[in-house]
């Protein structure tokens, strides 16, 4: 018996990969655009960004320095008048004229102190606060120079002694007044010696100077 052969089969057609390529990427580009489209119209849509307030810069107004305005202008012009000052007293007639010169006599302590000392004052010109003299007392056994603490008359003379031969005081304040007769009236304000300061009674001793 004879077997029959089996009937041919024509072998199916062969699929071509590069068709199916070119169709996966067409379809992916347009997925990628269909995402993107609706992104870029909403960026168009959208107003421009405020800056954040951590961001910003803070302004203010600044004033160049070679632009500020001088409050004032106190330079005069010339149709100012010059301003004039009045002239002051003349420091040498602090001391007036007829205080001026040497004069002597004794000065006698107040009770209940007790004792007197002659003494001798040369007195010049000056300003307050200047040296006007030189003076005497007990012979030479003390001498010094004298301060104008107060000047016009009566005047107030500041006794400085710069040499104590013994007894003498370091400081001394005395007011002087022209009297009548042209003397001089002596009253000692204050005295400092070692032994302690001496201001009472006040004042503690008075005398007459006269001209030599």
């Amino acid at each position: 018996m004879t077997v029959p052969p089996a009937p041919s089969v024509s072998p199916p057609p062969k699929k071509d990969h590069r068709v199916q390529i070119v169709v996966a990427i067409i379809g992916a580009c347009a997925a990628i655009l269909a995402a993107l489209i609706p992104v870029a119209i909403s960026r168009f849509d959208d107003p421009e960004p405020t800056p954040s307030p951590t961001t910003a810069t803070p302004t203010r107004d600044v004033t160049p320095i070679g632009d500020e305005t001088p409050a004032g202008d106190d330079t005069p012009s010339a149709d100012d008048p010059p301003e004039t000052t009045a002239p002051g007293p003349d420091p040498a007639l602090a001391v007036p004229e007829d205080y001026r010169g040497s004069w002597s006599g004794q000065v006698d302590w107040r009770p209940p102190l007790q004792g007197s000392y002659s003494t001798t004052l040369t007195i010049s010109a000056g300003s307050v606060g200047a040296m006007v003299g030189q003076f005497s007392a007990q012979g030479d056994t003390c001498r010094g120079v004298l301060g104008l603490e107060a000047g016009g008359g009566p005047i107030v003379l500041r006794l400085r002694t710069t040499y104590d031969g013994g007894g003498c005081s370091s400081l001394a304040d005395v007011k002087l007044t022209l009297d009548d007769d042209g003397d001089l009236r002596y009253e000692l304000i204050a005295a400092q010696f070692p032994q302690g300061f001496v201001n009472q009674p006040a004042p503690p001793a008075t005398g007459t100077l006269t001209r030599d």
